[in-house]
């Protein structure tokens, strides 16, 4: 029970995080409106928010075939195996 709230809330901060990232990577390229774009902080932020949402879906994952095993399901959410 207390592994399925760690992944649950794993995944919480990693969407949080992807959000945060891909706000710098808009900011970077924001600042071509004003002269001053920022190559490096648009690579940062795409690279960064991609690395963290292949993270968050497979902690996702990962918590659904948890939660489904725990109700007696099968892993593929159907009827368990006779």
């Amino acid at each position: 029970e207390a592994r399925i709230t760690a992944k649950r809330i794993a995944t919480l901060v990693c969407s949080m995080a992807v959000i945060v990232f891909y706000g710098y990577a808009l900011g970077g390229a924001g600042g071509y409106l004003f002269g001053r774009g920022r190559p490096k902080v648009i690579a940062l932020g795409l690279a960064g928010g991609a690395c963290l949402t292949y993270i968050a879906l497979a902690l996702w994952k990962s918590y659904l075939s948890d939660v489904s095993e725990s109700d007696g399901r099968g892993p593929e959410g159907g009827p368990p195996p006779p």
